[in-house]
């Protein structure tokens, strides 16, 4: 699956920075993108800059909610809280409280849909590829070039 994988980190972020970030979603990427990349002895300060800006996910209720949705498919594996869709194409999704990790080659990941139909202002973020997102956008953007074709 190898050269076009991606890691997108996927992040709840506040009613108050939703509302002061929505239409600025650069902004908010390079909050995120300074606690991504802060040094060890920034950890605490970064830690105390994150919480003012995200919330932190249930992890129970969301790992019970992603496996109620894919158990039955094929290619659906979980463990713990680590969630594999492997077909023609690969996603890992690993839940942590302060940011799920999604690992895929593929732009429309189940669990993609998943986290859109269980949570609300969501901002994924690819650090490495500087690339960001609301994940509201991105499926309205889907929908939309659905009823294209």
């Amino acid at each position: 699956y190898g050269d076009n994988m991606r890691t997108y980190y996927i992040f709840k972020i506040n009613k108050y920075f939703t509302f002061c970030y929505k239409k600025w979603p650069y902004r908010l990427y390079k909050i995120l993108e300074e606690v991504y990349y802060s040094n060890n002895y920034d950890n605490k300060l970064s830690y105390k800059y994150y919480k003012q800006v995200a919330i932190n996910f249930n992890k129970f209720s969301l790992n019970e909610y992603i496996y109620t949705r894919n158990v039955n498919k094929d290619g659906y594996h979980r463990d713990n809280n680590l969630h594999i869709y492997k077909t023609n194409s690969f996603s890992k999704l690993s839940i942590y409280g302060t940011c799920l990790i999604l690992k895929t080659n593929d732009m429309n990941s189940i669990f993609l849909n998943d986290i859109y139909y269980s949570e609300d202002n969501i901002f994924i973020c690819d650090f490495i590829n500087n690339d960001y997102f609301w994940l509201d956008s991105l499926i309205i953007d889907r929908q939309k070039e659905e009823l294209l074709v």
